[in-house]
């Protein structure tokens, strides 16, 4: 299986100087020229989000990136796990961090680049986390998943939403970051 890191290094910019580029979901607007954490901390479909992202060592940990991709898990996936679970992961401060991070990935990558990457590398394609760590992503009936070594997967829902330093994808589900359970 071949990595994903030379698109990566392609997707840098030489300026930062761009137009705002806005997108909608639901009652929330989500802007360029907005840092990750700005754009979710008033949105209503990651609030458990946007609590975790208030940390500032993790915060800063993501925008420290020149270009990012995340993926960020939206409310709903939380409130599908059992009370039990979602205690148990969200009481977990060093579990959260490792998996925020474990869903962040170095550079600027747009479904596009994502399916392509998959396309070109037999249907799965490797990306390397923030990390270091390897993240798989495939496509299954048309939908990209992320899929982690212990086989969990979370299906990318929404893709393409920008924010200062990169891009955001909604994902459905939960990934572990190897080590972690």
């Amino acid at each position: 299986m071949i990595g994903f890191g030379s698109t990566l290094s392609a997707q840098k910019y030489i300026s930062t100087n761009h137009d705002e580029v806005s997108k909608t979901l639901g009652d929330s607007n989500f802007s360029s020229s907005k840092s990750l954490f700005e754009n979710l901390k008033d949105a209503p479909d990651f609030t458990i989000l946007a609590k975790i992202l208030k940390n500032d060592q993790l915060r800063r940990s993501l925008e420290k990136e020149e270009m990012v991709t995340v993926f960020a898990i939206a409310d709903e996936a939380f409130m599908n796990l059992t009370k039990k679970s979602r205690d148990s992961i969200l009481g977990n401060t060093r579990l959260v961090n490792s998996m925020i991070k474990f869903l962040a990935v170095p550079g600027r990558l747009d479904s596009h680049s994502l399916k392509t990457a998959v396309e070109k590398n037999g249907g799965k394609a490797l990306l390397t986390t923030v990390e270091g760590n390897s993240l798989e992503i495939i496509e299954e009936n048309g939908q990209l998943m992320l899929v982690d070594s212990y086989n969990n997967k979370a299906k990318i829902l929404v893709a393409d939403f920008y924010h200062k330093n990169g891009f955001f994808h909604i994902v459905d589900g939960f990934v572990f970051p190897p080590g972690s359970k």
